[in-house]
């Protein structure tokens, strides 16, 4: 499991008073856009990731999480695995990345009360947007 913990001088300077606020990315290895990693560094959030469902939970067991990013590619058409998480947090806000999008896995994992559904194509903005709505405890 990958951690990153900025540089101490990262928090005195954030803006939006992210200090201790942790992001947990769940995507396959290596996919983490380098703008996120920035913004995540900038605003002083802690950035952990993982690669599998399993690490998601066992994360969530061991850690205090702001947010959950999760590649769709990971729940493998099992959006049932949402609902295992906010059976555990129930108040977590998930943003879901996914890579190609059909209307029926929208709607699919729209149905477990996700907090963001993003496309990746759409691009790097909306979804730092989120990240950073859904670390302050803002609606999306």
């Amino acid at each position: 499991m990958g951690f990153h913990r900025p540089h101490p001088m990262v928090h005195n300077q954030s803006r939006d008073m992210g200090a201790n606020k942790t992001i947990l990315i769940a995507e396959q290895a290596g996919s983490t856009p380098r703008e996120l990693e920035l913004f995540a560094t900038e605003r002083g959030f802690d950035l952990v990731r993982v690669h599998n469902l399993k690490d998601v939970l066992l994360t969530l067991q061991e850690s205090r999480v702001d947010s959950l990013v999760l590649d769709a590619a990971l729940l493998a058409e099992d959006c049932g695995f949402i609902s295992v998480i906010k059976g555990m947090e129930k108040n977590l806000p998930i943003i879901v990345c996914a890579e190609k999008n059909t209307p029926e896995l929208e709607s699919e994992i729209r149905k477990h009360q996700i907090f963001y559904y993003h496309i990746k194509s759409f691009g790097i903005e909306d979804l730092v947007m989120a990240i950073a709505n859904a670390v302050n405890g803002l609606s999306h």
